[in-house]
């Protein structure tokens, strides 16, 4: 009886991991590939990642000493560059406003879009 009810107890627990478990469209949209060497340094890519726009910047050497020369004080996440971007040529974020949800234009507006 004790084995039977461990071998029941054991299938009822598989079954309800693995309806927990994502189905294959959403394993799908959980990575994007992109091929950084076809970004020319000074421009940048947009790719979707689960429906959302991913801005990918190939940094110029005076962006990049821009942004460390920030004060990082002044800034309402205080993070320096060189822990937002663990490789400083490259600047990858989710372009999305967390206001209104509009999209960033790059090269636009009071920072330059960046």
């Amino acid at each position: 009886m004790g084995v039977l009810s461990a071998t029941a107890a054991k299938s009822t627990v598989t079954d309800f991991l693995a309806s927990m478990s994502a189905s294959a469209d959403v394993l799908a949209l959980a990575k994007v590939e992109v091929d950084m060497n076809a970004i020319p340094e000074g421009k940048n890519a947009i790719v979707k990642w689960r429906g959302k726009p991913v801005f990918i910047r190939h940094r110029t050497q005076d962006e990049i000493d821009e942004a460390n020369t920030v004060d990082v004080k002044s800034l309402r996440d205080p993070e320096s560059d060189s822990v937002r971007a663990k490789k400083p040529e490259w600047l990858v974020m989710l372009g999305v406003c967390t206001h209104l949800g509009c999209v960033p234009i790059g090269e636009s507006g009071d920072y330059g879009g960046w």
